[in-house]
């Protein structure tokens, strides 16, 4: 027996079952929460990985690779489809991973599928994901879920524009350092000056403004995931270290 679910824990949004008598989560299903989220990091932190993998295949089949052998025309055509394939394959999966992770998040939060498309607006529709209100059951860790219930409404939402605005400065700011720091090392690398290889990103600046909003916008999106994981981690970390001093503090007389 599975029991009953209290009205705002829905079983198909969570997976979790629930106590009869308490409507806590039985034993071991508390964690099906938190695997929840986990699956969701995990998604997001794939979508690189397939991206860059189908572009270094893209590029690693080379139709040329067709001449010199009988049906030259038949060869270049499969392998010039086969790379295409490839590189669309590795878009679709991107597009597909992206989906789970909104996909788990709201599992996690035990909302509605149907804020899925939300998800469609890019990095802003996914940080409005992470911004809705957690109705899975509460956890005595988490620490970050029980301040913001202690906001009020026009502070919480002060609290996520603000947020919000801080995070996309911090993001475009950590592309620019990669950027610069990059120039550098391939300027070391040629063994050219540094104002050569940034005259050289400006000749094809539309490429490289492009590839800085796509990191910007997986950047934005990471932070945002993992904040309240970095919210709870600091908050046992005080927690600890308060303990600490507490227990080696000495005695009052």
């Amino acid at each position: 027996m599975h029991g009953t679910v209290p009205s705002r824990y829905q079983p198909a949004a969570t997976g979790v079952r629930y106590c009869v008598a308490t409507g806590a989560p039985i034993g071991g299903d508390s964690q099906v929460i938190r695997n929840y989220y986990c699956r969701s990091i995990l998604a997001l932190l794939l979508i690189p990985v397939v991206v860059m993998l189908s572009v270094q295949l893209f590029q690693a089949i080379d139709p040329e690779l067709a001449a010199g052998h009988a049906n030259y025309v038949l060869n270049y055509w499969l392998l010039d489809h086969a790379r295409r394939i490839v590189l669309l394959g590795g878009l679709v999966l991107a597009v597909v991973l992206w989906l789970l992770s909104g996909f788990w998040l709201l599992r996690a939060k035990s909302r509605r599928g149907a804020w899925l498309l939300l998800s469609l607006l890019g990095a802003p529709g996914f940080a409005l994901l992470s911004a809705l209100s957690d109705r899975s059951p509460p956890s005595p860790d988490d620490v970050y879920r029980r301040q913001l219930a202690r906001l009020p409404t026009v502070v919480r939402v002060l609290y996520e524009v603000v947020r919000f605005a801080a995070l996309c400065f911090v993001t475009m700011q950590l592309v620019e350092w990669w950027n610069d720091g990059t120039a550098f090392l391939e300027a070391t690398r040629r063994g050219v000056a540094l104002a050569v290889v940034l005259a050289e990103r400006d000749a094809s600046s539309g490429m490289w403004a492009f590839g800085d909003l796509n990191r910007a916008a997986f950047l934005f999106v990471l932070i945002y995931m993992l904040w309240p994981f970095g919210y709870n981690a600091a908050a046992r970390l005080i927690r600890r270290l308060r303990r600490r001093t507490v227990s080696e503090s000495p005695p009052s007389t």
